[in-house]
């Protein structure tokens, strides 16, 4: 009969054990880095100000995610430069398509779209205002001259309220030759 012999534990290798523990806490904490990354990015993306909304209030204009019907006109505005068209860009008052100031433009037409809660009154002030905030393309520092249907304005930029399908143009240095009188609207603006 053969005695059977109890194996002897081996010899514990604390240099091996040490590694693994070592190497498990890297994992750990890398996963714990990527997955901290990860909530930030996606806490961040839905929390800016412009995707809930808090964007910043321009002359009492507030941009938010959804468009009104309640109050909505359209009109049309030409820029000149020194005698000039300049290009009115489009998503002007748009902020990474999710949030509209009730003044915007859509496209590069210049055709501007207001919609608000409520009836109100709105000038080419504010349209200005949100343009500078918002818009590409910088407009020049001066104060303009402006032409509502081909008349010129006798009010102030704050005071030039913005009627439908108005023609409104605005002149930065040297007047051209022709001012814009009235615009022909797509079917349905």
């Amino acid at each position: 009969m053969v005695k059977k012999t109890k194996k002897k534990d081996a010899p514990i290798n604390f240099e091996k054990e040490h590694r693994k523990d070592r190497n498990t806490i890297i994992v750990v904490v890398i996963i714990i880095a990527v997955v901290a990354t990860l909530v930030f990015a996606f806490h961040g993306l839905g929390n800016t100000p412009t995707d809930s909304g808090q964007a910043a209030v321009i002359d009492g204009i507030q941009c938010n995610n959804i468009t009104y019907d309640s109050f909505h006109i359209n009109a049309h505005l030409d820029v000149f430069v020194d005698g000039k068209p300049y290009a009115v860009p489009a998503k002007i008052g748009i902020i990474n398509d999710t949030c509209l100031y009730w003044i915007n433009t859509q496209d590069n037409t210049g055709i501007i779209h207001i919609g608000a809660p409520s009836d109100n009154q709105f000038t080419i002030g504010q349209l200005l205002d949100i343009w500078k905030a918002t818009g590409s393309g910088l407009l020049p520092q001066d104060i303009p001259t402006i032409y509502m249907n081909g008349q010129q304005a006798t009010s102030s930029l704050n005071a030039t309220v913005i009627k439908s399908h108005d023609e409104i143009t605005v002149v930065y240095g040297i007047k051209p030759s022709i001012i814009p009188e009235s615009y022909q609207f797509p079917p349905g603006l």
